[in-house]
């Protein structure tokens, strides 16, 4: 129970953080992330579920990045501020981070910077309207092989500095092209090489819970048949699911 209220407060101080980012407050949105970051770890701390222990870890990395960024905005010294809201010991979860990107290929912070957008989405969508969508990462030159353009593709031409989740520009960028039919596919480094793409894998093999619908059948499938990791943002309810080796390995409720 308590875990699920940290997490949650986790999630509307980050929320708020990113309003005050937004809004050009740096300073503001570097304490709130601090805060939500505080409430990610703490709930780690007591929580004994691997998948979202996992998730968790993921959304400190990715927002301590952010954190980062904002430093380097301010030219401030951190003063190792974020270290007062993290363990002393070695955390033992950063093992099950390892767990779960093991063999895939995917760095842990690209994983963290996908789970947070995947996560705006899931929260915002589109111009007032919830969206779907569906990001694979890593093993991308397999990804690719196993699928198609449904449309143009929005970064092709661009070069690999404009292509990475490091580029602050590239978040708005994807949740432009979240609302295209398709899915993303990102690099284990963190480069996007393509949205809009279709997978053309048989999913017959795949089984998942009932109510899933053909975006979770198709990335369950190219993760059962590459080392790549899925991230699904369900239209309906902005679930998210994260699949590995054609399984469901966690599940976030923002």
């Amino acid at each position: 129970m308590w875990r699920n209220v940290l997490s949650d407060e986790g999630k509307k101080i980050a929320k708020n953080a990113e309003r005050a980012q937004a809004s050009g407050d740096q300073r503001l949105a570097r304490e709130l992330y601090l805060k939500a970051i505080s409430k990610f770890v703490q709930a780690t701390e007591i929580s004994g579920d691997f998948s979202e222990v996992s998730v968790l870890r993921s959304l400190v990395s990715y927002y301590n990045e952010r954190v980062k960024a904002l430093d380097d905005e301010l030219s401030c010294d951190p003063v190792l501020e974020s270290v007062a809201f993290m363990p002393e010991k070695k955390q033992t979860h950063d093992i099950e981070i390892t767990e779960l990107l093991s063999g895939s290929g995917v760095e842990g912070a690209v994983f963290g910077a996908v789970l947070g957008i995947a996560i705006e989405i899931s929260l915002e969508g589109r111009e007032g309207h919830a969206i779907g969508t569906a990001f694979i990462i890593g093993d991308a030159a397999s990804v690719m092989a196993r699928s198609r353009q449904l449309v143009l593709n929005p970064f092709e031409g661009h070069s690999r500095d404009k292509r990475k989740l490091t580029d602050p520009d590239i978040r708005d960028n994807i949740k432009e092209f979240a609302q295209l039919d398709g899915i993303f596919v990102v690099s284990g480094d963190g480069v996007v090489e393509a949205a809009g793409r279709y997978i053309t894998m048989d999913t017959g093999g795949v089984k998942l819970p009932g109510g899933l619908g053909t975006r979770h059948s198709s990335v369950a499938a190219i993760t059962h048949a590459t080392k790549a990791i899925g991230v699904v943002v369900s239209q309906s309810g902005g679930v998210i699911r994260i699949f590995k080796d054609g399984k469901i390995a966690a599940t976030v409720k923002p």
